[in-house]
């Protein structure tokens, strides 16, 4: 019941996204005007047009251009291809065989990533309308696939034509949302109330922005290098946005650090007001970081100038040392987190110059405060996910294998019974069956309920009018809100596709009763995917969870050691091995969600699986505490902790991996004397947050353990 109701909730939310409405307006007149020609002019091949060019405005999910222009280019040729194949009459046992095989290589294009993994869906969709619909001659074929042509040229120019072409608006939107999400942050730690405790009673509230942001820059990563690529000879803009990139990278790494350092600060009522002084900056700071987003955003710079400074906790701090009423510990913590305000002013200053001068083409200054940035972004070679992923361990190998296995069996099915439109069948199967066996489940529950749902609408409609030109126009209506809504739920969407389906295949062949078939459908293509996710391979997260957080303790752990043998956190090794540790927690934070897709008991009984993640994080943060001190205590010899904590650290990944509980915490490694205040209070919260992180593991061993 438990899991039911997670399911259902899942089906209704909505994520925290802006409705596509531009891609709306394409798909609708991407399907609609071919749809109306061939109504008017009694044209009837040129639905085909419209089905592609709804099949080739699906795969366009946004981002850089070239991007998108190859992926709707590899859809438009890739279909006309299979069209012109697939159109062939095929007696039963050829089609059961060729849609194995190509639904099969379909869903092996997830090795490549989302966007790959969508289309494959996409062109192993129409494969199979194409199979059910044959040719009656060479000709027909031809001139099917000429169509889709058409239809997928038709689609590009609505998408990459009409609208204007603006090569690094992607990127400058992706960059932004990274600075919003630090302003954010800046802004919630200068609103922590001075006495209390200083972050909110969720766990999950406390680590989850640096989550965000963390996912943010890689995606701003992935678009940035893209479009670089594309246009190689552009060098000066290209480099500006790199460098904000890379200053985002590094804000980040101080809008963790001095959190980490006032949670360590002396929190008596006699330090409030030096206290509260940091916490305005860092309040005014993020004026400053919402200034590089809007500057982005809008294309164009706007001089403003800074209106903060460190001078404030400056003379505050000068103030209670002349009292006499600051002890070592708050002396050493607040003078750190007035030096880490200096950087962080020298970086935004840096950043707002760079942000304001996007347009004019001015050379990036060589010797910003930052630090060196890379000098490219370089894409994985060509054939290197397909050797990843060839193996009966990958994943996204036996999800192929199934997918293609399950598709084959729908099609036999099809044919042997003769199910009117049974091609709804196979593409429910193939769109239904997802990786995971938890995430089959909730696409087959929103398929399902949204071609209920949709279905009905579909048939209270026809119910009401059958007037074509009416009937079209709702079509283009449905076909504009689904995808406008799609960002924000994959529900809604299926709600709002299926009747636009229906009235379209309706239209077509002129019978009014298609929406009962489709439900029909629809429901013996969603069993058929379970059973097939139940008995070809499951892939239950539970069996891989243990392994991605083992994997982000040891990620934790070279962290770890990269900053003690490192003499500031600008270092490319830190700054690496920082970014792989945020990779791995996303990883695993994924298998979580995904583990709770398919858990059946209450969510509750998850938590210590969830506070183990959170706790991995929040070393992270001290490690990243520790790492920004480091150049002005790099003398500091770190190995005595770094070796205590690297092994405690490597016996809770072997714990997690062999799903038992860690051994008991070793004896706590000894802080040298000769540490400064602050060194060894860093050290003393390095070693707390492990031994938290080591409770967290004992108790979520149960959860863990088959």
């Amino acid at each position: 019941m438990n899991s039911l109701r997670r399911h259902v909730e899942s089906f209704v939310r909505l994520e925290p996204a802006r409705p596509a409405l531009g891609a709306g307006l394409r798909a609708a007149l991407a399907v609609g005007v071919p749809m109306v020609v061939a109504a008017t002019q009694h044209l009837p091949a040129a639905t085909w047009v419209g089905m592609a060019g709804l099949f080739v405005t699906l795969v366009d999910r946004g981002g850089p251009y070239r991007d998108r222009a190859v992926t709707m280019g590899a859809m438009t040729l890739l279909g006309a291809v299979m069209g012109l194949v697939s159109a062939w009459p095929l007696p039963s046992w050829a089609a059961v065989l060729f849609t194995f095989a190509w639904v099969t290589a379909c869903g092996f294009a997830r090795s490549y990533g989302d966007t790959p993994g969508l289309m494959g869906v996409v062109l192993a969709n129409y494969t199979v309308v194409s199979l059910a619909l044959p040719a009656h001659d060479f000709a027909a074929a031809l001139s099917r696939s000429g169509l889709f042509i058409l239809g997928g040229l038709w689609a590009m120019m609505l998408a990459l034509v009409l609208w204007p072409l603006r090569p690094y608006r992607p990127a400058r939107f992706a960059i932004a949302r990274c600075y919003r999400d630090l302003a954010d942050r800046a802004e919630a730690v200068g609103k922590w109330p001075l006495e209390g405790p200083t972050a909110p009673p969720n766990l999950v509230e406390v680590v989850d922005w640096e989550s965000r942001v963390r996912q943010s820059l890689e995606e701003a990563r992935g678009v940035l290098a893209s479009t670089r690529r594309e246009r190689a000879g552009e060098s000066d803009r290209g480099e500006h946005l790199l460098v904000l990139l890379e200053g985002a990278d590094a804000v980040l790494t101080l809008l963790v650090a001095l959190p980490e350092t006032l949670e360590v600060a002396p929190r008596e009522s006699r330090y409030h007001a030096l206290r509260a002084e940091v916490q305005r900056a860092l309040s005014e700071h993020s004026r400053d970081l919402r200034h590089i987003a809007r500057a982005l955003e809008q294309e164009k710079g706007e001089s403003e100038p800074s209106t903060w400074n460190a001078e404030r906790v400056r003379r505050a701090l000068a103030a209670q040392v002349a009292e006499g009423g600051l002890s070592d510990s708050a002396r050493a913590a607040y003078s750190h987190a007035e030096a880490l305000l200096v950087r962080l002013r020298e970086y935004t200053e840096a950043l707002l110059e760079v942000a304001n001068h996007l347009e004019d083409g001015r050379p990036v200054e060589s010797d910003l405060p930052m630090g060196p940035h890379p000098a490219s972004l370089k894409g994985r070679p060509l054939l290197e996910p397909l050797r990843d992923n060839l193996g009966t361990d990958s994943v996204i190998f036996r999800h192929a294998l199934r997918l293609g296995v399950t598709a084959a069996l729908a099609t036999a099915l099809v044919r042997g019974l003769g199910l009117d439109h049974g091609y709804w069948v196979i593409i429910t199967v193939i769109v239904v069956l997802q990786p995971y066996s938890g995430m089959t489940f909730q696409r087959g529950l929103q398929r399902a309920a949204g071609t209920l749902l949709g279905g009905a609408l579909a048939a209270g409609l026809v119910a009401l009018v059958r007037d074509p030109a009416v009937l079209l126009g709702a079509i283009m209506v449905f076909f504009a809100v689904a995808i406008a809504v799609k960002p924000m739920s994959l529900s809604f969407f299926q709600v709002l596709l299926a009747p636009a389906l229906v009235l379209l295949a309706e239209i077509q062949t002129g019978d009014w009763e298609l929406a009962g078939v489709r439900i029909a459908n629809t429901m013996i293509g969603g069993a058929i995917a379970l059973v097939g996710a139940r008995l070809l391979w499951p892939s239950p997260e539970h069996v891989r969870f243990p392994e991605q957080v083992a994997n982000a303790l040891r990620a934790d752990r070279e962290y770890l050691l990269s900053v003690a043998s490192a003499r500031s956190d600008a270092e490319p090794e830190v700054r690496e091995a920082r970014r792989k540790l945020g990779l791995q927690l996303l990883s695993a934070e994924a298998s979580f969600q995904r583990l709770l897709t398919e858990y059946r008991g209450s969510s509750r009984q998850l938590e210590p699986a969830m506070a183990l993640l959170a706790y991995a994080r929040r070393f992270g943060a001290a490690v990243t505490a520790l790492a920004a001190s480091r150049q002005w205590h790099a003398k500091q010899d770190l190995s005595p902790v770094a070796s205590y904590a690297g092994n405690v650290l490597e016996d809770l990944a072997l714990a997690v991996e062999h799903r038992r509980a860690p051994s008991p915490l070793p004896r706590t490694a000894s802080t040298h004397e000769s540490m400064d205040v602050l060194s060894r209070t860093q050290m003393d919260r390095l070693v707390r947050q492990l031994t938290v992180l080591h409770h967290a593991t004992v108790r979520a061993a149960p959860q863990l353990s088959p």
